[in-house]
């Protein structure tokens, strides 16, 4: 069985599916997805998620699995990338995790606590009483279900009430409680990759890439998203470039401007990627793409003859 796992992280358009892709159609692989964005099936586009054509012949998971309006968060994909680990080293494949987003990576080389995932009918409840009743009524609720963590919370703060109301409601315990419970670390046996390139070609790769996406028909993909009706607290419309597309889609603003809106906000977020992964992984190499490739080639000497 090949106990090592692979891990390629690094900033948005640093080409870390592209290295993960090229290994995996080389040797028997199974590529796992750690993109909070990817793991939804609206948006394929918008999200960057590979295709089913550049995906073909290989295995991989946690692509475009989570329909609307259900919701994925750090403990859904903690559990659901070990599953998808165990599954692939029985099969004697090696499991490569590739993706961007830090707490996701995190989780598999550091003790962390998170929360269960909470019934999607208790935050329906909680959002129609705020409905009805307003903000100052949950913050209320909040005070006297969890006085501690109310204390932590200023009045006004809407999404951190919510959060506060619907895991102690769904789990019967505190915030704190969770926050504090530290889960065990999913893997011990890894090598982590973070993908390096300079600032101005990262930036080039990320104007270009949001051009070719309203190329390949990201408007159409956006007005159909837009008409499901998914709930404005849902965490996908986080999803860089949806808002500015919106806008132009209601006539507030020119493609163009959506375009370069869009643009500024994926370097931005790139910037804070690159920020995270300098400070963040605990057994990280950083490579550019040649040497990382090469790096897992080598690695990968005594499991396959590559």
């Amino acid at each position: 069985m090949f106990e090592k796992v692979f891990i390629i992280g690094g900033a948005t358009s640093s080409n870390k599916t592209d290295l993960a892709i090229k290994i995996a159609n080389e040797v028997p692989s199974v590529v796992i997805n750690a993109d909070s964005m990817q793991v939804y099936q609206d948006l394929e586009i918008l999200s960057n998620r590979p295709s089913k054509t550049e995906l073909e012949g290989i295995e991989n998971k946690l692509f475009g699995v989570i329909e609307t309006p259900n919701s994925a968060d750090l403990g859904w994909w903690s559990k659901s990338a070990q599953i998808e680990i165990t599954k692939a080293q029985i099969k004697n494949k090696v499991p490569i995790i590739v993706g961007g987003t830090g707490l996701y990576l995190r989780s598999l080389e550091k003790n962390i606590s998170y929360v269960p995932k909470i019934n999607e009918k208790i935050r329906i409840r909680i959002k129609e009483t705020y409905s009805k009743k307003g903000l100052e009524y949950l913050y209320d609720l909040l005070r006297k279900k969890d006085y501690l963590i109310s204390q932590k919370i200023h009045h006004k703060d809407k999404h951190r009430i919510f959060r506060a109301l619907e895991v102690k409601i769904g789990t019967g315990k505190s915030l704190n409680y969770w926050r504090e419970k530290k889960a065990s670390k999913n893997i011990d046996n890894y090598i982590f990759i973070i993908l390096e390139t300079s600032r101005d070609t990262l930036y080039k790769n990320i104007n270009q890439r949001f051009e070719k996406m309203v190329e390949k028909g990201l408007v159409k993909e956006v007005k159909s998203f837009i008409n499901k009706k998914v709930s404005s607290d849902h965490p996908i419309n986080k999803m860089i470039g949806l808002k500015h597309i919106k806008r132009f889609i209601l006539g507030e603003i020119n493609l163009d401007e959506a375009i370069s809106l869009s643009q500024r906000d994926s370097r931005r977020y790139a910037k804070r990627q690159i920020t995270w992964f300098k400070h963040q992984p605990q057994n990280a190499i950083h490579f550019s793409y040649s040497d990382a490739y090469n790096y897992l080639k080598k690695n990968l000497y005594y499991f396959l003859d590559v």
